[in-house]
């Protein structure tokens, strides 16, 4: 049985996977033994409605790189790619009347394709549209992910119109490739890495462009269907406690979430937030304190992430903040979590 943890909560769709199947097949190996380690099912990835954990989803892309010795596995991966394969998501982009349209609809299904932690959708000056997202903290290791989902929706805009996707922007928070032509292949001339944030400039012509394989009512229909299946980190149907720690656990970077910040997510009163929170024998603070706890557990076990990195995932602005911390929580230092779970 696969053991869930607290980044499983996090998910994307599970279509995606049959790319990553093919791809690696391509590259001379199999995904099958690599997603029984991980613990992802690889039947999910023909349900055009299932989900899976993204933190895995991602976990699996960076071994495939490492398989393949291919910096550029996940942005290649585009070529493999079976339209569609995203469920509504997918069809939503094909069949996006205008190129507008198509940049609304991935900023109101963003959260539908894949959790993020920050989405953002802004129109510059000139009239170009900018669309700014990042994941949670506690994805550990997401370059090959953020690679391969930007090559898919640029392969869908070129197909939407071609002249006017060539002067897409694209910026990526991962750090720039020995070899950058790959990159620009798949994602555009116009390329920055090691940027704060990953955006995506769309130009005014882009905008303007008429999708010659338009489609209102699908588009509507599809926009429908992402609204209804949409996962919901916040969901109503969990206590209230479940979903103040959900957003915290979104939120786990920040240094200082404000009771009147978190209260307001809610639409709440500070008074009344604390006093919810309170009927269930807890507070923020301790709230918080039981998320930073949880991630740090995850990110010291689960990865090789630096110390200073983690501290800086966690939003403590100091290392030695973070490590009274580890040792109040497990009685032993950062390292000494780490050798246990080696040893």
């Amino acid at each position: 049985m696969t053991v869930r943890t607290v980044t499983d909560e996090l998910t994307t769709v599970a279509g995606l996977g049959l790319a990553i199947s093919a791809h690696a097949r391509r590259s001379g190996f199999s995904i099958e033994p690599l997603c029984r380690t991980l613990g992802v099912d690889p039947r999910s990835f023909s349900d055009l409605t299932a989900r899976v954990s993204l933190d895995r989803i991602c976990r699996l892309l960076e071994a495939c790189a490492a398989l393949a010795h291919d910096e550029a596995f996940g942005v290649t991966i585009a070529r493999e790619y079976e339209a569609g394969s995203s469920g509504p998501f997918g069809y939503g982009l094909i069949s996006a009347p205008t190129g507008l349209d198509f940049v609304q609809f991935i900023d109101a299904h963003m959260q539908y394709a894949t959790h993020t932690s920050y989405c953002r959708l802004s129109f510059e000056n000139d009239g170009a549209a900018r669309l700014d997202w990042t994941f949670a903290p506690v994805i550990v290791r997401r370059d090959q992910y953020v690679d391969m989902s930007v090559a898919l929706v640029l392969k869908r805009a070129r197909e939407l119109a071609p002249h006017a996707a060539a002067l897409i922007g694209v910026e990526l928070e991962r750090p720039r490739p020995a070899n950058t032509q790959p990159f620009r292949e798949c994602l555009s001339r116009k390329i920055v890495f090691g940027a704060a944030m990953n955006s995506v400039r769309f130009p005014n012509a882009f905008l303007n462009a008429v999708n010659p394989l338009g489609d209102r009512r699908l588009f509507e229909l599809m926009s429908l269907q992402c609204r209804n299946l949409r996962p919901n980190v916040d969901n109503a149907n969990a206590d209230f406690v479940e979903q103040v720690r959900r957003y915290l656990l979104l939120h786990v970077a920040e240094e200082d979430s404000p009771l009147a910040q978190v209260a307001g997510y809610f639409g709440l009163s500070e008074r009344t937030f604390q006093r919810r929170l309170s009927e269930h024998n807890t507070s923020l603070n301790d709230l918080k304190d039981d998320v930073r706890r949880d991630v740090s557990y995850n990110l010291l076990t689960g990865s090789d992430l630096p110390f200073s990195e983690i501290c800086y995932r966690l939003g403590y602005s100091a290392p030695s903040a973070f490590t009274r911390s580890v040792t109040r929580w497990f009685g032993s230092t950062p390292t000494e979590v780490r050798e246990g779970r080696r040893a």
